[in-house]
C-alpha cells in the first residue's frame, strides 16, 4: 500500500519542524546544562568536581558531530509518530486534557517510570560483549563524560531509545505535550548525568538526599569502569539487579566533602552543598518545556479584563479570508472567544459556519492570550494557539499542531483598514 501523495506532501513539510524541534532540545539541553554548570558555574562547583582532568575540544567536537546523527535518527522516528498517529495506530493526541489532568500528569511519571526500565535493560544488552563494539563504543569513548555525551551514540543505540516513545504510543493514550514534557526531562537529566559535576544535595553524613535517584557520581562511574549503574533516573533497578558499583556511596561523599577550588566562596560552598541547583533544573526544566512558574506569574481578573477591553471588537484574518469578532465568554467573562461573523468565499466553509466559535477558551497570562484552541473552517482540524496585542489594531495569533508545527498570522482590527464599511462586517 502507498502513501497518499497529499500525506506524503505534508510529511515532507512536517520532517523540518520535527528536525529543528529535536535538534533545539539537544542543543537547549546539552548546550544549557554545559553552559551553566560546566562554564559560569564552574568555579562555584570546583568542590563538587568528581574527577580533576577535564574533557578537551577535540572530544566535544565528536560528541556534537555524533549527536548531529541522533538528532536525525530521534527525528525520524518523530516523524513515524506523526504518520502513525495520522493512521490512527498510535494512541497520540492533541489535547492534553482529552482524558482529564490526572491521566496527564500520571501519564507523564509512567513515561518516566517505564523509560528508565526500558532504558536499563536496553543498555545490559547492549553491554554484552557481542553487542558493545558495534552498538555502544562510540559512547564510552567519552571515557570522562561532558554534557554533549548524552546523544554521542551508535546508530543502532539512538534507535533503541528512539523508538521507546513510539511503542508506548501503541500501548497507552499519550497526549503530545506529555510526550514533550517526558522529552525535556529526559534531555535534562540525560545531559546532567554527564556533566562531571556532583550537583545532587546530600545528607549531613555526605549520602545521597534522594537515595532512590541516579546522581551524576552514579552515571560517571558507569562511564569510568563499565559493567556497572545501568540506570538513567533511578537506583532501583541497579540495587534490585546486583550492578550498582560497591564502592558508588563513598565516591559520592568524596565529591560533594571535597573542599572548593580558590574561586570558591564559603558561602557558595555551603549552599550547594544543602540543596546544589535544585531550583535551577526545574527552572531550566520548565523554560525547555514551555511551562510558566505560577508564583505571582499568573494575571489577577481585573488585568484580564482589561485585556478583553483592549482586543475586543472585529478582526480582519491574514489576507482578508475572514473576520472574527472576539469577545469575553464563560462564566466569569475573562475569557477570550472568536466567532466567525464573514467569509469571503462561503465555500470555503466545508466544517464550519458562520456563528461558529473559531477560537476558544483563551486564558490571559503574563501580557498574553495562552492556552486556547483554534479550529479552522476549512478542514475542521484543531490547534493550540496564542494570541499577542501588538498595538491597538494588531495582533499575532499563532497556531500549532502537535506543539510542534506552528505558524504566526498577523490579524488587523477591520474598522482600521481603509476600505472596511464603518461598523464592520
Amino acid at each position: 500500500m502507498t502513501m497518499p501523495s497529499s500525506l506524503l506532501t505534508e510529511a515532507i513539510q512536517v520532517l523540518p519542524h520535527i528536525f529543528m524541534h529535536d535538534l533545539l532540545r539537544y542543543l537547549i539541553g546539552a548546550g544549557g546544562i554545559f553552559l551553566v554548570i560546566n562554564g559560569l558555574l564552574r568555579h562555584a562547583l570546583a568542590g563538587r568536581r568528581i574527577r580533576e582532568a577535564r574533557p578537551g575540544w577535540r572530544q566535544v567536537g565528536r560528541e556534537i558531530l555524533a549527536s548531529l546523527r541522533t538528532v536525525g535518527i530521534f527525528s525520524g522516528v518523530g516523524l513515524t509518530i506523526w504518520l502513525c498517529d495520522k493512521a490512527g495506530f498510535a494512541r497520540f493526541h492533541d489535547d492534553p486534557a482529552q482524558y482529564g489532568w490526572v491521566w496527564f500528569w500520571a501519564s507523564v511519571i509512567l513515561l518516566i517510570v517505564a523509560h528508565d526500565a526500558w532504558f536499563y535493560w536496553t543498555h545490559r544488552l547492549i553491554h554484552h560483549p557481542r553487542l558493545f563494539r558495534r552498538m555502544h563504543r562510540l559512547h564510552h569513548r567519552s571515557n570522562n563524560p561532558t554534557p554533549f555525551t548524552a546523544y554521542a551514540f551508535d546508530w543502532q543505540e539512538a534507535v533503541i531509545n528512539a523508538v521507546y516513545l513510539l511503542l508506548v504510543g501503541f500501548i497507552m493514550p499519550v497526549s503530545f505535550l506529555a510526550a514533550f514534557v517526558f522529552t525535556a526531562h529526559m534531555m535534562l537529566r540525560n545531559a546532567l548525568g554527564h556533566c562531571g559535576y556532583e550537583v545532587f544535595p546530600r545528607t549531613r553524613e555526605g549520602q545521597p538526599l534522594f537515595g532512590w535517584l541516579t546522581t551524576v557520581t552514579h552515571h560517571d562511574i558507569h562511564h569510568a569502569e563499565a559493567g556497572h549503574n545501568y540506570g538513567l533516573y533511578f537506583s532501583f533497578w541497579d540495587r534490585a539487579m546486583g550492578t550498582e558499583h560497591p564502592a558508588y556511596l563513598a565516591r559520592f561523599a568524596a565529591a560533594v566533602r571535597k573542599t572548593g577550588g580558590p574561586n570558591e566562596s564559603a558561602s557558595a560552598g555551603r549552599a550547594f552543598n544543602r540543596a546544589p541547583l535544585a531550583f535551577l533544573f526545574a527552572t531550566a526544566l520548565a523554560g525547555l518545556a514551555g511551562i510558566t512558574p505560577p508564583a505571582g506569574a499568573q494575571s489577577q481578573p481585573q488585568d484580564a479584563s482589561r485585556a478583553i477591553a483592549a482586543i475586543q471588537g472585529d478582526w480582519a484574518t491574514e489576507g482578508y479570508g475572514a473576520v472574527v469578532r472576539l469577545r469575553a465568554c464563560g462564566e466569569d467573562g475573562i475569557v477570550l472567544c472568536g466567532e466567525l461573523v464573514w467569509v469571503w468565499d462561503e465555500r470555503d466553509l466545508v466544517h464550519g459556519e458562520i456563528g461558529m466559535l473559531m477560537l476558544t477558551g483563551f486564558s490571559y497570562t503574563n501580557g498574553k492570550w495562552r492556552g486556547g484552541r483554534l479550529t479552522n473552517p476549512e478542514d475542521g482540524r484543531t490547534y493550540r494557539g496564542d494570541i499577542r496585542q501588538v498595538g491597538d489594531d494588531l495582533i499575532d495569533l499563532t497556531g500549532c499542531a502537535a506543539r510542534v508545527i506552528c505558524q504566526t498570522q498577523a490579524w488587523r482590527r477591520l474598522s482600521s483598514l481603509p476600505h472596511a464599511a464603518p461598523g464592520g462586517a
